[in-house]
């Protein structure tokens, strides 16, 4: 196999450098041996040089001391230094010292510190030495044989010497002076020639307590050395007398040197000899730059020539790369056709296929030897086969062409494409490039815009709910192949999910789930809608909200994936729930679908409930307005027709008395006058009815007014119907007439006793309450503010649909003949409305019937003094200080409860949005004993707000405070029984006594 350029290069990449590598490692191999070498014959020539300092240096000592005893001997033959012949031994002393080069002067000094003879000055020149260190070392040892002192500066020449001294007395007598002479330093100096040891090289003789005596050549500073702490002292000579050592920063010298050292065998002295590695290694870094520079100069060349037929090669590779990049071109151009994604086709003018890529076969399932040669309409749908001729007449026309078409696969499926083509030459023939792009995906997109259009346009046309509904469930199904789709719907109690639409689900597992309660852990619609978000259980049979539910087990239902349908202020309309044959998860995309399918359900659902609310508050309309008009005709009627009876009373009443007691006309007379009260009372019916009769208005105390007329309605009620009165703990005072009142509650007790067959149960209850703008919204009216709740229930047969759309009619009456006129509820009616108030009534067959009257609140009592002082000194008992964090968005609803709260004791925190309270409820150190919150709130809802303050406060008593329904006039639901939850409107009662029961007041 032939190598390649860049194979060459390498090779020759890597021989070039291994020579490189070699020259360079010989060439430094060489040179750092040549250095160690240079070294060790430096380390000997040291060696060799302090040896013959120590043996020179021995001998000048051994020469001088033989001096010093000479002297010492003939001293004392003579008798001591007084008696000696001082001129005699000074003539001798001078010619011993210049006899030795050594010594520069022989001096003799008395005890008492004077130079008495001095080789070097007159007889009888005296000087004092008495200043002395050597001096004072005697005179405090006299017993010291021979010393060495340090070095001086002499008083007479001026000059470095050290002297070489023994004592004048005998051992065991006392000092009697010294001989001692002075050595010359310079004469050391000049032992060894500067080119022997050279520039930098150091003579040193130094004293074994580290003191030099020699330091040669000469510097300032050199007798003031301490050597006790130097590497000599402390390292080599406690090991061995004598060695060389290499030194590369000492107290000494600076810089690095070689050291050879020797102590002296009989004298207390050790020779040194310094060679500076810089002047030993200089003819070596001559020599090595020498060989360093020849090296480089042929590596230098070696890499010019390498260079040189690098480029040589460049030229080479370069021919050959424009010799077959064409090739490579085409082979990628190829590798592209056939890895696009699109297919890329190459036909003749006939049609038939010539050349194409792999993707053509991917589209169509045809392998390629099947597809080659083939007309291009034999795999094309028969309606698109047809437009093939058509198509090439086109492309020939105008040379290049766009339309959509379809591939018949070998399957038979149907695959919807686009195709762009032109014509092209190739070889003298003229072919067909077409590109096919296969538009499956955009075409399900616009089917699936289109059917959310075509449910957003049955919507706006008003089609059924129970259609649309079920429209958006087979869209799901439709987009998710093996889905099973359900919608529930939450009832007005927002407390169970109601079956919607599941046309694919098992009718058993259907009515299994119709009418589900709203709670944690009932399956995944029944969480979702009370979590108020997404709930995905992807195993039903592990999992807990699931446990014991046999129905989906029966359906072979094992995963669900649950969506709350909301309005658009949060209102729960029910749930959008995925259910799959098998354990899944849902992807991103499916995600999607079931939030677009759980958006698409709440408008639906809030357009046909809208609608719903819009009809009943037209019918709520219309009836106030056909009651108004028959209470406009019945006023009318009536005050005409008591124009006719006043005559008619005038009248009968004047016969009456012109005749006697016995007269047979009295009878009749009284017949007439008795048909006449009735027909007078009927008259005052009707203008009740119609708000036309004079009213004597006052502050009146409702409880009052029922308890005093208790009595009445107990007498007027049969035996075997039992009434209890629930009456407010305060004052339910409202501005009113008392007699209308009375006639109201006897109207409501003989319409409840006729109502109940056998025994029963007659409930009149009162409280206090208030009615925000969103039930002013929903109840034609009503006015928001602050009312006086009267409730009057029974437990009799009651009344269906079609009777509650009639019971304030006059004249209307479900009594047989005889029994009844008509007018008690239509007189109830214009009562209230001319009491300012509103009436509303609950009634199911058999379920019996709850009348709620509300009348505005009185702003004060009877004697004029404010309800609010009436009612302090119930007020201070209550609260008791304790801290209540009051959550809700409305702001009537809310003023009012922090009002209440806050009058009754309570420390109350208030917040308008969840958010808001969040950060209420974090404040560090503040303390926190009852959460009243509203349910359906914007952020978040009242469960999660509290799931997220019970971190910070656990074990936090909740007080739910939702929907417009009351428990003073309606029958309970499970989950108004709850010690958590009141309904709006609630009374001043059942708030504090639901936040007392939570508190433990």
């Amino acid at each position: 196999m032939t190598p390649s350029i860049a194979q060459i290069k390498y090779r020759v990449r890597c021989g070039v450098g291994l020579i490189l590598a070699a020259v360079l490692g010989i060439s430094v191999w060489s040179i750092v041996s040549e250095r160690a070498n240079t070294l060790r014959a430096a380390e000997k020539l040291a060696s060799g040089y302090v040896r013959a300092l120590a043996e020179h240096s021995q001998s000048a000592f051994s020469e001088a001391d033989s001096m010093l005893r000479v002297l010492q001997r003939e001293i004392e033959r003579s008798g001591g230094l007084e008696r000696v012949d001082h001129d005699e031994l000074l003539r001798e002393m001078r010619d011993q010292v210049s006899q030795v080069p050594q010594i520069g002067s022989l001096f003799l000094v008395d005890s008492a510190g004077v130079l008495r003879l001095n080789s070097g000055s007159g007889p009888h020149q005296r000087i004092s030495i008495a200043d002395r260190d050597y001096f004072r070392t005697y005179l405090e040892n006299p017993h010291l044989g021979l010393s060495i002192s340090k070095p001086i500066l002499s008083r007479l020449v001026h000059r470095w010497r050290f002297n070489l001294m023994r004592p004048l007395n005998p051992p065991g007598t006392p000092f009697a002076g010294l001989v001692a002479l002075g050595f010359e330093t310079r004469f050391f100096s000049s032992f060894f020639s500067q080119g022997t040891l050279g520039p930098r090289g150091r003579v040193v003789l130094i004293r074994e307590d580290g003191v030099p005596l020699v330091y040669a050549p000469y510097r300032e500073d050199g007798f003031k050395l301490d050597f006790t702490k130097s590497t000599l002292f402390r390292e080599k000579l406690p090991n061995s007398p004598t060695g060389v050592y290499h030194v590369r920063n000492a107290l000494t010298f600076k810089q690095p040197y070689i050291a050879a050292y020797q102590r002296l065998e009989r004298y207390p002295v050790v020779a040194l000899v310094t060679l500076h590695e810089g002047d030993v290694l200089a003819p070596w870094a001559r020599k090595a730059a020498t060989q360093m520079s020849l090296m480089l100069g042929l590596c230098l060349v070696l890499l010019v020539l390498t260079w040189f037929f690098f480029r040589h090669l460049d030229r080479l590779e370069l021919a050959l790369v424009t010799v077959s990049d064409q090739q490579r071109q085409l082979e990628i151009k190829a590798e592209q056709i056939d890895s696009a994604s699109e297919a890329i086709l190459l036909l003749d003018l006939e049609g038939r296929l010539t050349q194409f890529n792999h993707a053509l076969c991917g589209m169509t399932g045809y392998p390629a030897h099947e597809l080659l040669g083939r007309h291009l309409h034999e795999i094309e749908p028969p309606e698109y086969a047809r437009r093939v001729a058509e198509n090439l007449a086109q492309l020939k026309l105008h040379g290049q062409a766009s339309f959509e078409s379809a591939y018949l696969t070998k399957a038979g499926q149907v695959v919807p494409i686009e195709v762009n083509c032109r014509l092209m030459e190739s070889q003298g023939r003229t072919l067909v490039l077409s590109i096919a792009r296969d538009i499956t995906q955009r075409k399900r997109d616009q089917l699936r815009e289109q059917a959310r259009r075509d449910l957003l346009e049955q919507i706006a046309s008003g089609v059924a709910l129970d259609q649309l509904l079920e429209g958006i469930v087979r869209f799901v199904e439709q987009e998710l192949p093996g889905a099973l789709c359900s919608v529930l719907l939450a009832d007005e109690r927002g407390e169970r999910l109601c079956h919607g639409a599941a046309p694919s689900l098992p009718p058993e597992y259907n009515r299994a789930v119709d009418g589900i309660a709203i709670a944690q852990g009932i399956g995944s619609c029944g969480t979702a809608a009370f979590l108020r978000r997404r709930v995905v259980v992807t195993d039903i049979a592990t999992h807990p909200y699931w446990k014991g539910f046999q129905p989906a087990r029966n359906a072979e239902l094992r995963s669900c994936w649950s969506e709350p349908v909301l309005s658009a202020d949060g209102e729960l309309f029910g749930t959008f729930a995925i259910y799959h044959r098998e354990v899944r998860s849902p992807n991103d995309e499916e995600i999607s679908l079931i939030v677009s399918a759980a958006h698409l359900a709440s408008i639906a659902i809030g357009r046909v409930r809208g609608e719903e609310r819009r009809r009943a508050l037209e019918e709520q309309l219309r009836q106030a307005h056909k009651i108004e008009a028959v209470g406009q005709l019945a006023a009318g009627v009536a005050h005409d027709f008591n124009n006719l009876l006043t005559p008619i009373f005038v009248y009968a009443d004047m016969i009456r008395s012109s005749l006697p007691e016995t007269a047979p006309q009295v009878r009749q007379i009284e017949a007439v006058l008795k048909a006449a009260h009735k027909a007078a009372d009927l008259t005052r019916k009707l203008l009740s009815f119609g708000r036309r009769q004079v009213m004597h208005m006052g502050p009146l105390d409702l409880n009052e007014v029922i308890t005093s007329f208790g009595d009445i309605m107990r007498t007027t009620v049969k035996e075997s119907i039992s009434l209890e009165l629930r009456l407010t703990a305060e004052g339910a005072w409202v501005q009113a007439d008392r007699g209308q009142l009375e006639q109201v509650l006897l109207n409501f007790a003989v319409n409840a006793q006729d109502a109940i067959a056998g025994n029963g149960a007659i409930t009149v209850e009162t409280g206090h309450l208030v009615l925000d703008d969103e039930y002013a919204r929903l109840h034609a009216g009503v006015k928001p503010g602050r009312y006086v709740l009267l409730a009057f229930s029974d437990n009799g047969c009651g009344m269906d649909e079609e009777t509650l759309r009639h019971i304030y009619e006059p004249f209307f009456t479900t009594k047989e003949a005889g029994r009844g006129t008509g007018l008690g509820l239509a007189t109830v009616y214009g009562i209230v409305k001319q009491h300012d108030g509103y009436i509303e009534v609950w009634s199911r067959p058999g379920q019996g019937t709850t009348f709620k009257i509300f009348l505005p609140l009185a702003e004060a009592a009877a004697g004029g003094a404010p309800l609010e002082e009436r009612e302090t000194a119930v007020r201070r008992a209550l609260g008791s200080g304790k801290s209540i964090l009051l959550v809700e968005d409305n702001a009537l609803i809310r003023d009012m409860a922090r009002d209440l709260l806050e009058g009754y004791g309570y420390r109350t925190l208030v917040a308008g949005t969840p958010l808001a309270a969040l950060e209420l409820a974090t404040v560090p150190g503040e303390r926190i004993d009852l959460l009243v919150s509203d349910v359906v709130m914007p952020e978040m809802n009242g469960p999660e707000l509290y799931e997220r303050i019970l971190k910070h406060h656990p074990q936090l008593p909740v007080l739910y405070i939702s929907g417009y329904t009351g428990n003073v006039v309606l029958h309970k639901s499970p989950l108004e029984l709850e010690t958590g939850f009141l309904t709006k409107p609630f009374t001043l009662e059942q708030f504090l006594e639901r936040i007392r029961g939570l508190l433990g007041d």
